[in-house]
């Protein structure tokens, strides 16, 4: 699965969260595990898209 996707199934999962008849300390686990991992995959792919745009040169700029 793509970081996208466990992106979108992390999201759907926090949503779900509060409405699971969880007891809220496993709920707030919960919580900061899925924020966690939020956090990492967003880093992953901003540094990858750093990545790629340093990696490529410069498009030339028309001027007037």
């Amino acid at each position: 699965m793509s970081r996208t996707g466990v992106l979108i199934l992390l999201g759907v999962l926090v949503i779900l969260a509060p409405f699971s008849g969880l007891p809220i300390a496993l709920r707030n686990l919960l919580a900061v595990i899925f924020g966690a991992c939020v956090l990492g995959i967003g880093i992953s792919l901003r540094t990858r898209e750093a990545r790629r745009a340093a990696e490529q040169p410069p498009t030339p700029t028309s001027s007037m």
